[in-house]
């Protein structure tokens, strides 16, 4: 018998919302995202939740506060990532934005501890990059 696994939660935004689906077995991999849920503290939250209840952590998207919260977390074997290519859905745009996202080698991103808070800064203004409304 296959069996797949099943990773969702991208859209819920609350630890109630994950108690839920968890009390449901709804997922066997959370995928929350952290800009949903509230933030860092929230996601820790919930991937406290999933490790409690052996459940898989890949929070949805690469980005650095992500790396973070899958570095704290027994639950989160693995992240995902998105390498720097032209902007196209928004994941992107932290390539854009900031200075200090890791690129992976052979497969691996290394957090680097010598820089404070998420070890990003600000990048400089491009001149060709404009906020239209």
């Amino acid at each position: 018998m296959n069996l797949t696994a099943i990773a969702g939660g991208e859209h819920e935004y609350t630890l109630s919302g994950f108690r839920q689906a968890l009390d449901l077995k709804a997922y066997d991999i959370v995928q929350f995202d952290v800009n949903r849920v509230g933030g860092i503290t929230a996601a820790k939250k919930i991937a406290d939740l999933c490790e409690a209840n052996d459940v898989l952590v890949i929070p949805h998207a690469g980005q650095m506060h992500n790396y973070h919260v899958s570095m704290s977390s027994y639950a989160a074997p693995i992240s995902e990532y998105f390498p720097e290519v032209p902007v196209e859905v928004g994941n992107e745009l932290f390539w854009y934005v900031f200075d200090g996202e890791p690129v992976a080698e052979g497969g691996f991103v290394d957090l680097d501890d010598s820089r404070p808070g998420f070890g990003l800064t600000l990048k400089k203004t491009d001149e060709n990059f404009r906020v239209i409304r």
